[in-house]
């Protein structure tokens, strides 16, 4: 079910807000404008079965929540109006609006008398397509909100697995957008982490759908330490179905944003699941995207061949403890206690190892599979190695 629930003559867009009673579509429910007004709606016969019509009185938030506390019957809502009631009609995917006097209604188009909300009981919640920028602006926060689709339809339940496996992904994928100066291997700097800490703070009713928020608040410019982490996160979503555009974004990132956008997309397709993702932050900016199983897969094949030509060098100081020219490996402890293994580079056959020795020594890093447990793991090749000497050895 889409969002918006019309878009009306003089009064705009209005989004459900709270859904009260549903049979096939929401037959009791309040709305909400881009400007926070709510009104109250009831659906209600119209001329013709084709068409749809509904009461719609303007109220106020402390009148609603009285009224889902069942402080006040729904007939009384409409009756009562604290100013004007409208007809709404919708003929032929148009929609039309009229004042109308409480008076003149009849008890045909009026829920019995004694009948209230009883919010508490059966309430079901839907984000309007605006609610990520009103949650933003209101909060002060980032908002990005996730929609999981398992087989690509809209069932309202997911494994703990595919929810686990998303939210752990996105989070890591936020980290590593975020950490600019970084590489295929090395920790991620705690500052950096803090910044993108992202807070599950809800479900909602699209799927399964999960709101997630920035752990801080805007500042003077409206914007939180995530929120340029955010938009690099928008732009790879964005350029996702272009290969060209994906190619040169990824060209501008670390490189393990490829690792685990991949690891994401993964993630997805193991468990049959399409993604839809509303993001805003404080400073109005929004994006939405919607990816099906589909567009997964085709997404996850390009990454793929990426990843595959993606070579990372890198210079690093600590000790060589082992090397085996017969089967091509060695061992290496970087300063750091960092224990690396991997193959001899066929240009370094022939040469002597002296072990253990202290080196620095260079190292291609491409990123490969576990054959076992089928995750990411990085692959080393020693290229060269030169003899120095360390700390820790002018200690000895």
């Amino acid at each position: 079910m889409n969002n918006l629930f019309a878009s009306l003559p003089y009064i705009g867009d209005l989004f459900y807000h709270h859904i009260y009673l549903f049979y096939e579509e929401p037959q009791i429910f309040s709305c909400i404008t881009k400007s926070m007004q709510l009104y109250f709606a009831v659906a209600i016969p119209s001329e013709n079965d084709e068409d749809s019509a509904w009461l719609l009185a303007p109220i106020s938030s402390g009148k609603l929540l009285k009224a889902e506390k069942n402080a006040i019957e729904i007939r009384d809502l409409l009756l009562n109006p604290e100013s004007l009631l409208f007809k709404i009609e919708e003929i032929q995917n148009e929609f039309s609006i009229a004042a109308i006097n409480p008076e003149t209604l009849t008890e045909d188009l009026l829920p019995e008398a004694g009948e209230l909300l009883d919010f508490a009981a059966g309430m079901e919640i839907l984000p309007s397509a605006e609610a990520p920028i009103m949650q933003a602006n209101q909060q002060m926060r980032d908002i990005i909100e996730i929609s999981l689709e398992k087989d690509d339809t809209h069932i309202t339940e997911i494994s703990c697995v595919a929810l686990g496996d998303m939210l752990n992904n996105v989070q890591q994928l936020i980290y590593a957008l975020a950490f600019k100066d970084g590489g295929l291997r090395g920790a991620i700097p705690k500052k950096v982490k803090d910044d993108c800490y992202l807070c599950a703070t809800g479900m909602f009713a699209a799927s399964v759908g999960i709101r997630l928020k920035s752990r801080e608040l805007c500042d003077l410019y409206k914007e939180t330490p995530l929120t340029q982490t955010l938009q690099d996160f928008n732009r790879l979503f964005m350029v996702a179905g272009n290969k060209e555009q994906l190619r040169e974004f990824l060209s501008t990132q670390n490189p393990r944003v490829a690792v685990r956008y991949r690891t994401l997309l993964r993630s997805l397709l193991s468990n049959k699941t399409g993604i839809k993702i509303n993001n805003a932050s404080p400073n109005n900016s929004v994006f939405s995207k919607h990816f099906s199983t589909k567009e997964l897969s085709v997404n996850l094949d390009f990454i793929d061949s990426e990843i595959e030509e993606m070579v990372e060098h890198v210079t690093v100081y600590g000790r060589l403890v082992g090397a085996n020219v017969e089967r091509c490996s060695f061992e290496f402890i970087t300063t750091d206690k960092e224990k690396i293994k991997g193959e001899i580079a066929a240009s370094l056959i022939s040469s002597v190892f002296s072990v253990p020795q202290s080196v620095e020594a260079d190292f291609e890093i491409r990123i490969g599979t576990d054959s076992m447990t089928r995750e990411e793991k990085l692959l080393y090749t020693l290229t060269a190695i030169r003899p120095t000497v360390i700390a820790e050895d002018t200690e000895k």
